[in-house]
């Protein structure tokens, strides 16, 4: 299995953001947003997409998908791990998420605290960056 992360647009990611509809998830294209796509053996596997807002110091982990044929392979966490790399170069202080219970403990393992649950759906997260 081939996997390769590569910076992507909303609008080339459009065929998985639909299945992630399917699935109950709902896609926003926030502005500035910067989109990963995770293809593996060819095809899209998985996105995730960030915004950064450097005036106030932080970034917000926006939109996570994997295909579930896909789940349980390592393709989140490679997407995890670009999209943390990327905001780490800028100047940000804090980074926050809202996550399912299916991502939750993948941001905690990298040093996230929740903050609060809004909904049984979501959980808030929270990572001060050194």
């Amino acid at each position: 299995m081939k996997i390769s992360i590569e910076k992507s647009t909303f609008k080339e990611l459009e065929p998985l953001i639909l299945l992630a509809g399917k699935d109950g998830m709902r896609v926003n294209d926030v502005p500035g947003s910067v989109w990963f796509c995770a293809i593996v053996d060819g095809e899209m596997a998985g996105f995730v997409s960030c915004y950064i807002r450097e005036k106030h110091g932080k970034a917000v982990f926006k939109s996570d998908y994997v295909r579930g044929e896909y789940r349980r392979r390592g393709i989140y966490r490679k997407l995890f791990e670009t999209r943390l790399n990327y905001v780490k170069k800028f100047n940000v202080r804090k980074i926050k998420a809202s996550c399912t219970k299916m991502s939750l403990e993948c941001f905690l393992s990298y040093g996230f605290k929740k903050t609060e649950s809004r909904s049984r759906k979501y959980t808030d997260v929270l990572m001060f960056v050194d």
